[in-house]
């Protein structure tokens, strides 16, 4: 299977939420700690607002939660278009040819032909796949460049009998 690929900034956003995504038992953590927090919230907004008290605490938890809105949802896609303009090998078309024995990457300033042993993990988004090869280094992978959804069922397949399950 050979691809062709040309990374957009959006591709490279998409790719780093991915890479950052946390494991199901984190999420559910997660998920579990907001809950908690507009709880506290709710109930230190409506104490303060019945006894006309200093309602400090309510605006430090909301302070912080636009805080994580403001990370995810402007700063780590500005760091990320700002990352993509500043390296020009993201920039660069490349392509990739996957094999039974290797994964060969070509672009127009090198090649590397590498065997399967290589990459230690895979991850699957809905727009992206990415490829490890070290926890921080990724290779990105667009859904967009595959000719067929059946061509992106056997590129996922590939990389379980290769490199083992898709981490969440």
């Amino acid at each position: 299977m050979k691809l062709n690929i040309q990374l957009t900034p959006e591709d490279y956003i998409k790719a780093n939420f991915l890479h950052m995504r946390p494991r199901p038992v984190i999420k559910w953590a997660g998920y579990l700690l907001l809950t908690l927090i507009f709880a506290v919230l709710a109930i230190s907004a409506s104490a303060a607002i019945a006894n006309s008290g200093e309602i400090s605490a309510p605006i430090w938890i909301f302070a912080g939660l636009a805080y994580i809105g403001f990370i995810f949802g402007f700063w780590t896609p500005w760091r990320c278009r700002k990352t993509f303009r500043q390296q020009k090998t993201l920039q660069l078309p490349y392509s990739y040819e996957f094999t039974e024995e290797f994964v060969i990457a070509k672009a127009e300033y090198g090649e590397a032909k590498q065997t399967w042993d290589f990459f230690r993990k895979w991850k699957e988004g809905k727009d992206i796949f990415t490829i490890y090869q070290s926890d921080p280094i990724m290779q990105m992978i667009p859904k967009r460049v595959f000719s067929s959804p059946e061509e992106v069922a056997y590129f996922r397949d590939l990389l379980t009998r290769k490199i083992g399950a898709a981490c969440p």
